[in-house]
């Protein structure tokens, strides 16, 4: 409508300046009419510049997501910086785990934070917003020209205790030490059976009557500590890395 409003008086500032004798009529319709395409222009520039007639609208919504890492033992959210401040990032993850992997959109009005929860599941809460004219007013007036125009958008992921957040580089980093961790050399390996053992004798000390049966069930737990501790001290080194 304000594009037909600047037409209508572009288009009688003309004919009464011009086609019109001077006369006081033609005086208040120039004046009129200049008023009116004046009014038009400022309204279609704080329109444009301003967002006039218009306010922020936000959206949330939050959803279920896994670790875009292949291991299930292993969750991560990884993230990699966009800049040079490294004050911006751009996360991976997936939204099923089936899916393809995502990422969180790449632009200095989105902002991400990562903090730990409670549950078992990792969410993504997402705050979208856009500009959004105030009412049918002015949304008729400028054509709903300008409506849901991108503002900001805050991401909060929401992380489960056992996952680990990592750079992509630092990912790589960890998978090359767990590559060397499933094949330990001859010491490593003695290393190991060595504490497997000290914890295991500590174990029937404390309780004299372990059946085997026992004895097996705690080596295997056991073991799975020791490799755990293993994978947490490597993924501190990756962490530590520059």
């Amino acid at each position: 409508m304000i594009l037909w409003i600047l037409g209508i008086g572009v288009l009688g500032l003309y004919l009464s300046f011009i086609m019109m004798k001077k006369s006081a009529g033609r005086s208040v319709l120039v004046t009129f009419f200049g008023l009116v395409l004046l009014a038009s222009l400022t309204l279609i520039t704080l329109n444009d510049y301003q967002n006039f007639g218009m306010t922020e609208h936000t959206e949330t919504k939050t959803k279920t997501i896994v670790s875009a890492s292949p291991s299930k033992q292993l969750p991560l959210l990884l993230y990699q910086n966009i800049g040079t401040n490294g004050k911006r990032q751009v996360y991976n993850y997936k939204n099923s785990d089936q899916g393809k992997a995502a990422h969180t959109k790449a632009d200095f009005a989105v902002t991400n934070q990562v903090r730990t929860g409670t549950g078992q599941n990792a969410t993504l809460t997402t705050a979208h917003t856009t500009w959004r004219y105030t009412n049918s007013f002015y949304q008729t007036l400028f054509g709903n020209e300008n409506n849901n125009i991108f503002v900001k958008q805050h991401n909060v992921f929401t992380i489960p205790k056992n996952w680990e957040t990592l750079t992509t580089v630092q990912a790589k980093a960890l998978a090359k030490k767990l590559q060397s961790l499933q094949k330990p050399t001859a010491a490593q390996k003695a290393q190991m059976q060595q504490a497997v053992t000290a914890q295991v004798a500590a174990a029937r000390a404390k309780n004299p009557t372990m059946t085997a049966a026992q004895q097996a069930q705690l080596v295997k737990q056991v073991t799975a500590k020791i490799q755990q501790a293993a994978i947490k001290q490597a993924i501190t080194e990756v962490k530590q890395s520059k």
